[in-house]
């Protein structure tokens, strides 16, 4: 493969953590920029096992980021969901709101959104957390006050030196020993500033171990943004002790309960699927992603390409405890054109980047002896497709032997009722099984 093409492919590397048992380890995480020269996303694999409060002060990113809150029991993210999260947000400190988090969610962070802390009030199942930064390098700033008074707004990214706080002069490596053993942790030179939660009721927790009915789940239709349905932030999914705090507009409609899509793709892709289809499910999303699971061999996608917009797609192991368990042969494929493409095989945790414009696809799964999470993830919030297609006469203004037809969610309908809006449930897949 060249050199241009095999840059483009990242293999996870287990990351073994001093977290605390809250925490599963090794993590999967791809760092962007430190893992890929010229990426422009940084995401974890993250399973919560036990409470814990994390980024206990606000703070602030440049660019937009992305929370993703699942049940860790793949392939149905749904049913596995027992758990209460807390996260609080606002444009600024002397607004941020009280996000009750009770069933598998997705939230949207605008750039320069003031944000957390992210406390993790109840975990009786596991749960995996995803943060999803829109960015090849990560950096946060707080807004800090020194012993003389002097108030100021820190910034800590991967573009400044950052340094081990327990081990001094050696870099950190994410380690997370000064979150299990904070009395080894030298104070800080100053406090950090107070912040007002404006919709805080005072309640610790809204519901009890079991309160949440995976069959009453959001479904993919009740979720689709309309001038006269807007997305909504909490469904009726779950048996409250209290009503959840209220939300400001600005707030609610950055927060999905992730909607569950009972599709027909065939029994390679089990179902319910969970996806999060950007603007299609939220007002201003910039980002689309799938969390599906591939059970079985098939070919997925046509040759294409997408106009002006990267792609990344990334393969690990289905099982949450281990996500570096992983037993499958998968062949991609990408190239200068359609007719030019070359074929890179897939065998442990991988992230491959897609840059604008680049030919890929197909993705043959072969040889799966175990599942694989797939997952998409688009870095605008409408998903669109170029496909190259022999050219009818007089198809095109300008001649050519090819015509180059779009497919996305704005224009896609579905082919049994040119009415209704395509969403994706399968039912005119062709058989894209294939026997290993």
């Amino acid at each position: 493969m060249q050199e241009k093409y095999e840059r483009l492919f990242y293999e996870f590397e287990p990351q073994h953590t001093q977290w605390g048992d809250w925490i599963l380890s090794p993590q999967a995480y791809f760092r962007g920029e430190t893992d890929m020269p010229g990426a422009g996303i940084n995401v974890g694999y993250q399973v919560f096992m036990k409470p814990v409060r994390l980024e206990k002060e606000p703070h602030f990113h440049r660019e937009d980021e992305y929370l993703v809150f699942l049940g860790a029991s793949l392939p149905d993210v749904f049913s596995g969901w027992d758990a209460e999260v807390h996260f609080y947000m606002g444009p600024t400190m002397d607004s941020m709101e009280k996000v009750v988090i009770t069933e598998p969610t997705v939230i949207h962070i605008p750039k320069s959104w003031w944000h957390s802390p992210l406390d993790f009030v109840r975990v009786d199942k596991p749960l995996i957390f995803q943060a999803v930064m829109q960015a090849g390098r990560t950096g946060m700033v707080k807004y800090v006050e020194w012993k003389d008074g002097e108030r100021q707004y820190l910034y800590f990214g991967d573009e400044a030196e950052r340094r081990c706080v327990i081990r001094k002069g050696e870099n950190c490596t994410y380690c997370g020993k000064c979150f299990s053993h904070p009395e080894e942790v030298p104070p800080r030179p100053y406090s950090f500033v107070p912040w007002t939660v404006v919709n805080e009721d005072s309640v610790s927790s809204y519901t009890d171990k079991g309160a949440y009915d995976p069959e009453k789940a959001p479904d993919s239709t009740k979720c689709v943004v309309t001038r006269t349905n807007p997305s909504r932030p909490y469904s009726d999914a779950t048996v409250l002790k209290a009503p959840k705090p209220p939300l400001s507009e600005a707030v609610r409609k950055n927060v999905l309960a992730l909607p569950k899509e009972k599709t027909s793709w065939g029994p390679w892709c089990p179902s319910p699927q969970a996806y999060f289809r950007g603007e299609t499910y939220m007002e201003g999303a910039t980002y689309h992603v799938g969390f599906q699971v591939f059970a079985g061999a098939n070919n997925t996608e046509e040759t294409h390409f997408h106009q002006g917009c990267e792609e990344y797609i990334f393969i690990i192991g289905a099982d949450p405890m281990n996500f570096f368990d992983f037993d499958a042969e998968i062949e991609m494929t990408i190239g200068d054109d359609p007719d030019h493409m070359e074929s890179r095989m897939i065998t442990r945790p991988t992230v491959v980047r897609i840059p604008p414009n680049t030919w890929h696809c197909p993705i043959r799964f072969r040889k799966m002896k175990k599942p694989v999470v797939f997952q998409a993830a688009f870095m605008s919030g409408t998903w669109g497709t170029i496909v190259r297609r022999e050219a009818k006469e007089g198809s095109s203004f300008f001649k050519s032997d090819y015509s180059y037809a779009y497919m996305g969610d704005n224009v896609r309908m579905c082919r049994f009722d040119p009415k209704k809006r395509c969403n994706i449930c399968g039912k005119c897949f062709g058989n894209m099984e294939i026997k290993e």
